[in-house]
């Protein structure tokens, strides 16, 4: 069976970032939404069969500012370095000419997160590709208990509404999703 440990635990953060180095997958508050989160790129496939996801639809990277500007094979927007942190995932050229999604999130417990652990982290709704994101944090519980090992349970305004993303690797950016964040800004 599962842990559940309350996010406000003193220890939670610890456990965590155990279980994230010991590359096991951890269903946790992600600022926006429930997110099944793992290091990258450790845990791709483990969270592929976890969602049922095609080999070729890459996951949204939880990262650092300091992450970001290195992921980016380019310079990043001022205009959206000015929304992080924040609930903006942003499509980027990297390195390897392919695209990376990428977001800082506003949380502090998952900054503090991913500053221990010095990597970005996997972030995927709680669900099963073709599925709702579950919202409600008995039935992620009753769903995943079997395969996820460490459930961190947030407080109660959790958010049900997920990051906005764009594409800034065309000119004008793109509009992927709208989540929480309005950009019609970017847009222009």
């Amino acid at each position: 069976m599962s842990l559940i440990i309350s996010q406000s635990e003193v220890e939670s953060i610890d456990h965590v970032v155990t279980h994230l180095l010991a590359n096991k997958l951890v269903i946790m508050p992600c600022d926006t939404i429930y997110g099944i989160v793992g290091i990258a790129p450790e845990t791709e496939q483990d969270l592929k069969k976890i969602k049922g996801r095609e080999e070729t639809k890459p996951f949204i990277q939880l990262v650092t500012l300091e992450m970001a500007k290195t992921i980016a094979r380019e310079p990043i927007d001022e205009r959206i370095l000015q929304a992080w942190p924040g609930p903006l995932t942003v499509i980027v050229k990297n390195a390897l000419e392919t695209t990376t999604a990428i977001r800082v999130p506003a949380d502090a417990f998952l900054q503090t997160i991913l500053e221990q652990i010095a990597k970005p982290i996997y972030s995927s709704s709680v669900n099963v590709a073709g599925e709702s994101p579950l919202t409600s944090f008995e039935a992620m519980y009753d769903r995943f208990c079997e395969i996820i090992p460490l459930f961190v349970q947030g407080n109660t305004q959790q958010g049900t509404t997920p990051s906005t993303i764009i594409d800034i690797t065309t000119t004008p950016y793109r509009l992927l999703r709208q989540g929480v964040l309005n950009v019609n800004s970017l847009l222009s």
